[in-house]
């Protein structure tokens, strides 16, 4: 008896994983259960790279209309958001204003912008992007989060080369950050949901050191502010960035040297020109 109670046990287990098997083979062939295909939603993001962005018309958490357009001039990082999210997004908005705090030592916070945009639409409003900032502590002198037409999310999420899936649980989509170059071009795409400053701020050190000084700065202001770029280095242990005094001590000791020489070459030049001019002026001029 026991036998056969295990028997019939033994096949109604099989039977429930044949079934269960079954329907998640189903599922995933009627497409009852939408996932994002990675490996198109990076192909996707890396053609985007070198794209001109639309000057998508959007508004701010006041309500206020901007434009793409007015973020030029300054490298941007743009991260896409959803509010009704309260783990990934929440995570990576999180994490990206630790990063983005890290990067003011090194560049400095007035050098470049970030965005975060909301691309559920009706429902990411300025209202419900202005909570999200709010409720996560997301304060910054040059961060907005802003909120496309619903009828424009399509074209600019494609501009991006952003990804995104409906799903029951909310929205699967490609996780990081669009850097921006001044130009409005599409520079880098950088991976990840807990993104480091040093992640971010290779991208960004190479927009701003390549970039003309603007024209309101000096050239020996422009000068210090990029050898203080060049001069701060990620540490990994505290996850910031900070000044590596020996590179500027080299690079101090370089700028005398070279001086040095320069000062040594125009004194040698001169030394030379004037015994010249002494040599002449002692040959007796020819009689008549």
């Amino acid at each position: 008896m026991r036998r056969c109670v295990e028997q019939h046990a033994r096949a109604l287990l099989l039977a429930v994983a044949l079934a269960l098997t079954a329907s998640a083979s189903f599922a995933r062939e009627e497409g009852a259960v939408p996932a994002l295909d990675e490996r198109e939603a990076l192909r996707s993001a890396e053609a985007a790279i070198g794209r001109a962005l639309p000057d998508v018309p959007l508004l701010d958490r006041e309500g206020r209309p901007v434009t793409l357009a007015r973020y030029r001039g300054k490298p941007l990082l743009v991260s896409f958001i959803y509010t009704g999210c309260f783990q990934v997004c929440p995570t990576q908005t999180r994490a990206l204003f630790e990063a983005v705090k890290g990067l003011d030592t090194m560049l400095g916070p007035q050098q470049f912008q970030v965005v975060s945009i909301g691309f559920n639409q009706p429902f990411d409003s300025p209202d419900a992007m202005r909570s999200f900032a709010r409720q996560h502590r997301i304060e910054h002198a040059n961060w907005e989060f802003l909120s496309p037409p619903r009828e424009r999310v399509e074209a600019l999420t494609q501009a991006f080369g952003f990804s995104h899936v409906a799903t029951p649980a909310g929205f699967d989509h490609l996780l990081g950050v669009t850097v921006v170059a001044p130009d409005g071009r599409i520079h880098a795409q950088v991976y990840g949901d807990r993104l480091r400053a040093d992640q971010l701020g290779e991208p960004l050190r190479q927009l701003i050191l390549n970039a003309p000084p603007a024209p309101t700065t000096s050239a020996l202001a422009a000068v210090v502010e990029r050898v203080r770029i060049l001069c701060t280095v990620y540490d990994p242990d505290s996850g910031e960035y900070r000044y590596d005094y020996k590179l500027i001590f080299e690079l101090i000791g370089g700028a005398l040297f070279f001086f040095s020489v320069l000062v040594y070459g125009l004194l040698e030049w001169r030394d030379q020109r004037r015994a010249r001019r002494q040599r002449c002026a002692s040959v007796p001029a020819p009689s008549a």
